[in-house]
């Protein structure tokens, strides 16, 4: 069973969240923090599946224990990291995922899209919404090589494939990943794993360029 961390700034909803969680016999929580410097000591002890954070705890953003955890961990691999917060619009949800976060889920949403996001993050897939694909699209569109640029091709980190870039405007006019699924013929988790594969490449961007978002 995915064992999970839980970084969460309040303390009265965070048991709540615990329980829902560990009710749902698909996932168990083996920690709960709410400070950074908690959470560092779990992830340490536990060596989690999953991080569910929120992005800003009571000593301060976690987007540097977001960036800790993209290094080496030795034999063991990093957790996923999902981030929550209270709308798609948060201004810092893109530096999260910059950072390093694999998925977000909005508090608003209700319980059970929780786990269903979860098993999806557990996949190797990750959620996006219109709003997020759009910024994507005009982030990436920085770095369009022109047709002579012999570094379009797939394995250049910092240029969307053409299949990436066509998630993005599907998913940017409010198509669901399973929806795009079917149009294409092809699996949810094909579709999904693309969108994962364009968050890895906005955080290559970060470590590479140190470019912020506009």
């Amino acid at each position: 069973m995915p064992s999970i961390v839980l970084l969460q700034r309040d303390h009265e909803a965070s048991p709540h969240l615990r329980a829902f969680i560990d009710a749902s016999g698909r996932f168990e929580v083996v920690g709960l923090a709410h400070t950074v410097a908690e959470a560092h000591t779990l992830l340490q002890a536990h060596r989690p599946d999953i991080l569910m954070t929120d992005l800003r705890v009571q000593d301060g953003d976690v987007t540097a224990l977001l960036t800790s955890l993209r290094g080496p961990h030795g034999n063991h691999p990093r957790p996923h990291v999902l981030v929550t917060l209270v709308s798609h619009d948060d201004a810092v949800l893109l530096d999260a995922l910059r950072a390093g976060a694999d998925g977000y889920w909005v508090h608003a949403r209700s319980p059970e899209t929780l786990i269903a996001t979860l098993e999806q993050l557990s996949r190797g897939e990750s959620p996006m919404s219109p709003l997020i694909a759009r910024q994507l699209l005009e982030h990436f569109d920085q770095y369009r090589p022109d047709a002579a640029d012999t570094m379009s091709d797939p394995l250049n980190p910092l240029v969307l494939t053409g299949t990436e870039r066509e998630i993005l405007q599907w998913v940017a006019r409010g198509y669901l990943i399973d929806e795009i699924a079917q149009q294409w013929h092809a699996s949810v988790h094909t579709v999904a794993c693309g969108i994962r594969r364009v968050y890895h490449k906005l955080q290559f961007d970060l470590r590479a360029n140190g470019l912020c978002m506009v």
